[in-house]
């Protein structure tokens, strides 16, 4: 299954102390959520069959007189990629992610000290359950 991966993280929030007011002690509850990450990436092979490269003899090179006076056969170094073009090129790289936050869509714990919203809002988020999908390419 090359090209596959999965993932899952845990948040984990312990239970505190809620500051309403001195004297009262309150305690807020843990919060636990967990979320799922699942992407392939396209890896093509690369064709099989290369094209000769005009200009280029069958044999695989050509000789060099060098400075000791011997011959060296020379292999020509080719940089250009054949047939770039379609739906293999542009899919080769490619990376698809699916994935899903809080998947248990838990509310976060009631909070008395926070007086705008409720919940802490530097420790837990009103979110929900969020479905994303991202797509990334590498040229």
């Amino acid at each position: 299954m090359a090209g596959f991966d999965v993932g899952s993280v845990v948040h984990f929030i312990a239970q505190y102390d809620d500051d309403i007011q001195d004297g009262i002690n309150r305690k807020v509850r843990e919060w636990i959520t967990a979320d799922l990450i699942g992407s392939y990436t396209f890896n093509l092979p690369a064709p099989v069959a290369q094209q000769e490269v005009a200009g280029y003899s069958k044999d695989g090179g050509k000789n060099v007189r060098m400075k000791d006076g011997k011959d060296k056969n020379v292999m020509p170094v080719s940089t250009a990629e054949y047939n770039p073009c379609g739906w293999r090129a542009w899919l080769n790289g490619t990376t698809i992610q699916l994935g899903m936050q809080n998947i248990t869509d838990e509310d976060p714990p009631f909070v008395g000290g926070s007086f705008e919203n409720g919940y802490d809002e530097s420790l837990t988020t009103i979110k929900g359950r969020f479905y994303y999908v991202g797509l990334k390419k590498r040229f």
